[in-house]
């Protein structure tokens, strides 16, 4: 078979693993499972991956190159840094939705903690990058004096709190929830403006 065919099997396989932990997670699919889903023998399955985990790796680098892809194009546009936010967000929705369900959480809680850390390194890199041009760009709506590198350091410091496996677990949220009260909490704050004056005010 030529490179054009192995590469369309290859994704393939990975787009039937993919559908699959919508339903089951990761750890309880089967290689049969993948075959079938993709169409293929369980001996061409093993052609292209010697195991179930360089298939779950293969899925993970899809999902953070297409999101990688979709950040560099927002972040290179020339709209306005709360739209740029925005759109963000709408990719995380997205991914909530579409993979990183409870099931699979689960499963990168229990089974495989390394492709965390690897989704972990990967969007923190991306984190820090986007943090730097949205400080840049938006630095002068930043609430009071707040020191841009403070500002940077809690939103980083609270994506790693929040957005992992365990917090959200055993809180029994979705990704997709904790993403969306944690955007809300960067946005609003979590103390409701009254129209008195604010403690600092007093002092």
């Amino acid at each position: 078979m030529d490179r054009e065919g192995g590469i369309v099997i290859k994704e393939r396989i990975i787009a039937a693993f993919t559908e699959l932990s919508r339903q089951k997670g990761f750890y309880r699919i089967t290689v049969d499972e993948i075959a079938a889903g993709a169409g293929v023998s369980k001996r061409t399955v093993y052609r292209y991956f010697n195991s179930k985990d360089e298939i779950i790796e293969a899925v993970i680098d899809k999902l953070l190159s297409t999101v990688g892809g979709r950040l560099e194009k927002i972040i290179a546009s020339d709209k306005e840094p709360d739209k740029k936010f925005e759109d963000i967000l709408n990719i995380f929705y997205h991914v909530g939705r579409t993979f990183i369900n409870p099931m699979v959480m689960q499963d990168l809680n229990r089974h495989y903690p390394q492709y965390w850390e690897k989704i972990d390194k990967y969007r923190m890199e991306r984190a820090h990058l986007l943090i730097g041009i949205f400080l840049k760009e938006g630095q002068n709506r930043l609430a009071g004096s707040i020191d841009p590198r403070i500002a940077a350091a809690a939103v980083l410091a609270s994506v790693q709190a929040v957005l992992n496996p365990e917090f959200i677990l055993a809180n029994q949220l979705t990704f997709e929830e904790a993403a969306r009260q944690l955007v809300e909490f960067f946005k609003h704050g979590f103390i409701r403006d009254t129209g008195g004056a604010s403690p600092a005010a007093n002092a």
